[in-house]
């Protein structure tokens, strides 16, 4: 008798897709910005202070759109709304390479966070979300690596392009890259729903298989939780967000790991070896957590990993000794992935799939602003205070708050739902 070929499932498709989306579009977008500084600031001789404002710009789009994208994938194809905003990423790269002078790329850096955010961590989140039943924080944190393994692949090209060919026509292939890689593989693969293509979830059809009876088994499947109205009517809402928030806040402000190393005495030699080694286990932290979340749950990763978070910002608080310094590094290093895999997997948690794409629109709004503000809230305090005393006792108090509100957030839902199933 022929053993009968297991087929691999659709969802893993729509995992690389995600993945690829990372490695492409958010790695040059983000991670590679920095890149550009320099040959604009040669070209069009203009403080880089104003160029750094295109990040800003990025951001901004970001925060004021992000909820409007959550309602339109809730409504409409994610198969032709997630190519379309990548188009117009691609478009406003390539566009920036004619612009003349300053001011006419701060207000194509707004446009392009609008639709940055309609192509990167918000439909990837949802996508996953409605895709793996099972496996879903391996699926999230997989998909974030592609951040990071982008911006180690694409960051000696880029500058190559940059050096041999110049900044504008850097902008001009990259652009077209996304075009042609990224656009047809999302229009070819993706899909919003498994239902779309007669598919359950990955991982919902093994409670029928582990005999479960088929009405519970669909029931399993169908969207369950708040809607984004009931969600904004209960201070559960608000309290996530504050914890977001948060979060985010911490977590923007240690960004500035490599600047406070040199600040209390190491070298410039030491803080890189720091941030590439945060980074190397930045990325096994990721895969770790979504393996934790997926095997021991959501709440359990939540301890997990708020606790490593609240141990790392005191390490960072004695960092002068070199053992605290390298515990810091490797605490860090593990909790990295916090801000990319954590929100999607609490906000599924705690407010379910019915309205996923409305309410985790709220969510990006306020992570892409805390993130902001933490980043510029570190260079004010240093500059007023000349020294790191309030910054990491701050961060510290910050995560947490973030842990002891995603901790009651989970049981107020829990009690809720429950409530609302009875």
């Amino acid at each position: 008798m022929e053993k009968q070929t297991k087929k691999i499932h659709y969802a893993w498709y729509i995992l690389a897709c995600c993945f690829l989306i990372n490695f492409i579009v958010q790695s040059i977008v983000m991670q590679l910005s920095n890149l550009y500084i320099v040959p604009m600031y040669n070209d069009l001789q203009v403080p880089r202070t104003l160029l750094s404002l295109q990040s800003i710009c990025i951001t901004v789009g970001a925060v004021v759109t992000a909820p409007y994208w959550g309602k339109l994938y809730k409504t409409k194809d994610a198969r032709k709304l997630l190519p379309m905003a990548v188009s117009v990423v691609a478009l406003c790269t390539i566009a920036r390479s004619f612009c003349p002078s300053i001011w006419f790329i701060l207000p194509l850096a707004f446009i392009k966070g609008v639709f940055f955010t309609g192509s990167t961590l918000l439909p990837i989140s949802i996508l996953l979300t409605m895709w793996f039943k099972e496996r879903r924080g391996f699926a999230i944190s997989f998909a974030s690596i592609g951040t990071s393994a982008g911006g180690v692949v694409l960051s000696p090209v880029v500058s190559y392009l940059i050096s041999d060919f110049g900044w504008r026509n850097s902008d001009r292939i990259v652009g077209i890259a996304m075009f042609i890689i990224v656009v047809p593989c999302l229009f070819l693969v993706v899909r919003s729903r498994p239902k779309d293509i007669g598919l359950q979830a990955y991982g919902a059809e093994t409670s029928q298989a582990a005999g479960i009876v088929k009405e519970k088994a669909k029931q399993a499947a169908e969207a369950v939780g708040m809607t984004a109205r009931e969600a904004r009517r209960s201070p559960i809402l608000y309290f996530f967000l504050l914890a977001i928030f948060s979060l985010t806040l911490a977590t923007g402000a240690a960004l500035q790991i490599p600047t406070y190393l040199q600040d209390i005495g190491y070298s410039p030699a030491v803080a890189a070896k720091a941030v590439s080694a945060y980074s190397a286990i930045g990325i096994l932290g990721r895969l770790f957590l979504g393996w934790f979340s997926d095997k021991k749950g959501v709440k359990n990763a939540t301890i997990y990993i708020c606790s490593a978070g609240v141990l790392a910002f005191l390490f960072f608080i004695f960092a002068k000794n070199p053992a605290m310094m390298a515990a810091m590094i490797v605490l860090y290093g593990l909790v990295s992935g916090i801000t990319s895999v954590m929100p999607t997997l609490l906000t599924s948690t705690i407010f379910g799939n019915k309205d996923y794409g409305p309410i985790y629109g709220m969510v990006v709004s306020v992570n892409r602003f805390g993130g902001g503000i933490g980043t510029l809230l570190v260079s004010f305090l240093f500059d007023l205070t000349g020294d790191y005393s309030i910054i990491w006792p701050a961060c510290l108090i910050c995560m947490a708050l973030t842990f002891f509100l995603l901790l009651l957030c989970m049981s107020m839902s829990k009690k809720k739902l429950a409530a609302a199933q009875n």
